[in-house]
């Protein structure tokens, strides 16, 4: 589905829980005022994946975690639409407020395919 320019903020936020919004989909329609706030709470939440990981002790390589104290993609990608949802997450609570959205947000929105 195509996001229509005419979408509802409430439309976009249910699609970003559902982990339906990359994180730099996300970001693009924030003001650039806490898009920084935004991309920090990913951060974290890339780093509890990364440590959970990590804490397996089966890492990707056989000389050991190549990403010792950052973050790694490996993780992200095999938790999916989870880590989506946890950045959407994070991501609506300051959408919700409409000081947040960039201006342009319908418009950026609107070259989304859900």
């Amino acid at each position: 589905m195509i996001v229509d320019a005419r979408v509802a903020p409430e439309q976009v936020m249910a699609y970003a829980v559902e982990g339906r919004l990359t994180k730099h989909a996300l970001a693009s329609l924030l003001t650039a005022r806490v898009r920084r706030r935004f991309l920090s709470a990913c951060g974290v939440i890339e780093l509890k994946y990364t440590e959970a990981c990590r804490a397996l002790g089966d890492p990707c390589l056989a000389s050991g975690c190549s990403a010792e104290g950052e973050r790694c993609l490996q993780p992200l990608v095999l938790a999916g639409n989870d880590y989506h949802r946890d950045c959407g997450r994070e991501w609506a609570l300051l959408f919700a407020d409409s000081a947040n959205r960039d201006p342009s947000w319908r418009v950026t929105a609107s070259t989304f395919e859900i």
